[in-house]
């Protein structure tokens, strides 16, 4: 009797813990769903035809910031977040493997999206400025020695400022920079960054104002769709501390007539205008919150109108910051970089082509 009496009361608890087990089970799949379904309402989106919404968790809404982890091709779960953007709001917004993307669906709708969201400088303006030097970043090795001169030949066709050759580092060397303590993840690519920044504490060190120019480019840049003057600016805005010279209409163009657009997010450095004081952000920026990802990411994360949002220049996903744009938000307005790219693109590479 009293092994009877056990069994049963063992048979009891075992059944009410499944019982719980399934309650919770069910509960959380529930309110799973009910977050999906809230996120998903108010993205406009329709889970049937989503592939984010099937494959998300831990969805939160909050002040149109959507945070959610999404699962990987490998099955891992990556915590994303960004800003729904009211140009966006009607996109679908998919899982590309662990990170949100929007899928727009033509080039002509990316022009007209793209358009609003870095919209034409119509400010005050400054006439004129003299570029004060040209660096080029390269390696002294076989193979970029041989591209350099290639570039040097070409560029000899154009009127431009003086030419200086800063001689970067590659992976093995890379630690010999001063800036190497500040990279934050130091296993990521990161030799064009060093030699970037130390560019840029060149240009500080021997310029006398903080409205000199300076034009970087890499070992590969290829000037293309305008007239060989390329010594100054014409009718910059007038805040402007870096320009962005890749982005704009593949079509000719007289460099006194460029018109000039709001700028943020997106990559690609083989060739941009910065000025003294633009410089001196990004070193400040640097040295007070490290660098964090490859390249020249950052740069472009600390522009004055960044956001959490993607865009056309980031193929409309954070994919280059891992799916979370985590360094404009803990800015201060004065730290960050007053942007603008040209409507024009003046500039091209051979390595990783712009046009």
């Amino acid at each position: 009797m009293n092994k009877l009496f056990v069994i049963t009361i063992i048979t009891v608890i075992i059944a009410v813990c499944l019982i719980f087990i399934i309650k919770k089970i069910f509960y959380l799949n529930y309110c799973d769903r009910v977050l999906k379904f809230g996120a998903n309402l108010a993205c406009g989106l329709n889970e049937s035809t989503n592939s984010f919404i099937k494959s998300a968790r831990n969805i939160k809404l909050i002040n149109n910031t959507l945070e959610a982890e999404l699962k990987t091709k490998n099955g891992n779960w990556k915590y994303n977040k960004i800003k729904l953007h009211d140009l966006l709001l009607d996109k679908d917004l998919e899982n590309d493997n662990g990170i949100f993307k929007y899928r727009i669906n033509s080039k002509e709708e990316d022009d007209r999206i793209s358009s609003k969201m870095f919209p034409m400088y119509t400010g005050k303006t400054i006439p004129s400025v003299s570029i004060s030097e040209c660096v080029m970043l390269s390696i002294d090795i076989p193979k970029y020695n041989n591209e350099r001169e290639k570039t040097l030949q070409i560029l000899n066709n154009y009127k431009l400022p003086p030419i200086h050759i800063h001689f970067g580092y590659t992976n093995k060397t890379s630690r010999l920079s001063k800036y190497y303590d500040f990279l934050l993840n130091k296993k990521q690519r990161n030799e064009l960054t060093l030699g970037m920044l130390e560019i840029f504490e060149n240009f500080v060190k021997k310029s006398k104002a903080q409205n000199e120019w300076l034009l970087y480019f890499e070992d590969d840049v290829r000037p293309i769709n305008v007239n060989n003057d390329l010594t100054k600016l014409y009718n910059i805005p007038y805040d402007a501390e870096l320009i962005r010279p890749y982005i704009g209409k593949n079509e000719y163009c007289n460099i006194k007539n460029i018109s000039y657009n709001i700028s943020y997010n997106g990559g690609l450095n083989h060739a941009f205008y910065i000025s003294v004081s633009g410089c001196i952000k990004v070193l400040n920026y640097t040295k007070k919150y490290g660098w964090k990802y490859i390249c020249d990411i950052d740069l472009y994360r600390i522009a004055k109108y960044s956001s959490m949002n993607p865009t056309g220049l980031d193929g409309w996903s954070l994919h280059s910051v891992n799916g979370n744009n985590d360094i404009t938000e803990k800015l201060e307005e004065n730290e960050k970089i007053n942007m603008y790219h040209m409507s024009n693109c003046i500039f091209n590479q051979t390595s990783n082509p712009c046009v």
